[in-house]
């Protein structure tokens, strides 16, 4: 309830401000792809607003047009998190997936990824991801290992995934193809997780939360540096109170590599896209 009040107080006062002429010049500048996502999701059409960005997306925007594109989608978010931004349902071979964007910090450099993961019932060919309108972000064949999970990424990008329209395309062995328009924001440019010492992290308050999103999620992993899966020893997932020190486990004295993640995620229908900030170092148990 609370939310959807909000909302529609962010819509009548973003009405009352592009009410003036001088914002409606600055916002659409005559474009009916603008006018009509403005227009639409004041209605509360919050598909139809969603693609009516996606036509605007595809005039080559100027910078201004493209940041109040990003502000208006920000807002159609906070109505439900997102879910209602697309009508298109994932098909049933695709019961679950997920576009996720990582900032990987550890002592000696950062490091910027994109995943793509989720559940598939047959097997795929591919998985690409197209910034709008040509520049491949990663295109390749999914690792599918038990129970149908499978992922895609890309490493050691050189800038961040920013806003604006990619297409995602999903190709099967088989003649089945899923294709959708996807929209991001532009990542959270503040690191809002960082160590304090060996023992310690600290998680700096970010913006206010949307009541219509989950909470923020930290996720802690412990691995062992000989291991060359890179698969945890331990893990665990916090919600709510979220801690900032490891808690005692159940480990072999030892060294091992500790990574922590905050976890922040929305949904674009039934597509979760996740942004995550995470850190990384070597520890000594149990001198922790």
């Amino acid at each position: 309830m609370m939310s959807k009040l909000s909302f529609t107080c962010s819509l009548f006062l973003l009405h009352s401000v592009l009410a003036t002429p001088g914002a409606v010049a600055k916002w659409f500048t005559g474009q009916d792809s603008y006018t009509v996502a403005h227009q639409r999701l004041l209605e509360g059409k919050t598909s139809d607003s969603f693609d009516s960005m996606v036509q605007a997306w595809q005039q080559d925007p100027n910078r201004d047009q493209q940041d109040n594109l990003n502000a208006l989608f920000k807002l159609a978010i906070t109505e439900d998190c997102g879910r209602s931004l697309a009508q298109k349902a994932l098909p049933t071979w695709i019961p679950n997936l997920s576009i996720e964007r990582e900032v990987i910090q550890n002592l000696n450099q950062t490091m910027l990824k994109l995943s793509i993961t989720g559940l598939t019932r047959i097997k795929i060919a591919e998985v690409k991801l197209t910034k709008w309108p040509n520049q491949t972000i990663v295109a390749s064949t999914p690792s599918i290992g038990d129970g149908g999970y499978f992922f895609v990424e890309t490493r050691s990008l050189e800038k961040p995934i920013g806003a604006g329209l990619y297409q995602l395309t999903i190709d099967t062995e088989g003649e089945e193809t899923f294709n959708h328009w996807v929209l991001l924001t532009e990542p959270t440019a503040k690191q809002r997780i960082g160590w304090k010492d060996s023992k310690n992290w600290r998680i700096e308050q970010g913006r206010l939360p949307d009541p219509a999103c989950p909470s923020a999620v930290l996720s802690m992993s412990l691995y062992d540096l000989n291991d060359t899966t890179w698969t945890p020893l331990w893990t665990e997932d916090v919600d709510g109170r979220l801690p900032t020190t490891l808690p005692k486990i159940d480990v072999a004295d030892g060294r091992y590599w500790l990574s922590v993640g905050l976890i922040e995620s929305r949904w674009q229908g039934d597509i979760s896209v996740l942004d995550i900030q995470t850190i990384t170092r070597p520890v000594d148990y149990p001198g922790l």
